[in-house]
């Protein structure tokens, strides 16, 4: 299967806090096109002081359930170089700069609750800006 959607650390945030309807539609519509959502292991990294109780618990069962549609992208060693070149394009720190690497490589949307930390780093159409 292919990757449709790559989740930049606001929108993983969104999702792990059950804050908004539209994350969960968005990722059901990936889904069933037959296409997995993705989620780069930097923004995991990122979110991790922001969770607590329920919120780790679902990232805990993303994290370890095969068979969920959403698939963690690893931090490569060819990742690192387009990685260090979209650092300083973005405002959103790593797991935001692994996220449009990520969204380059596989030539998919991003999603995102903060389209101002992309800066320069991806073109405003590749990004869907939840509601």
């Amino acid at each position: 299967m292919s990757i449709g959607l790559i989740l930049d650390p606001s929108a993983l945030l969104l999702h792990l806090r059950l804050e908004r309807v539209s994350i969960g539609e968005l990722i059901s519509e990936v889904i069933d096109a037959d296409q997995l959502v993705a989620v780069p292991a930097l923004a995991v990294v990122d979110v991790w002081p922001h969770l607590d109780g329920d919120d780790l618990a679902r990232l805990e069962r993303m994290l370890s359930w095969d068979d969920s549609g959403i698939v963690v992208l690893p931090l490569t060693g060819d990742a690192l170089l387009d990685l260090h070149r979209a650092m300083p394009l973005v405002k959103g720190g790593q797991g935001v700069a692994h996220a449009v690497v990520e969204a380059h490589r596989h030539g998919c949307l991003l999603a995102t609750d903060r389209p101002g930390d992309f800066g320069d780093a991806t073109d405003p159409d590749d990004l869907v800006e939840l509601s």
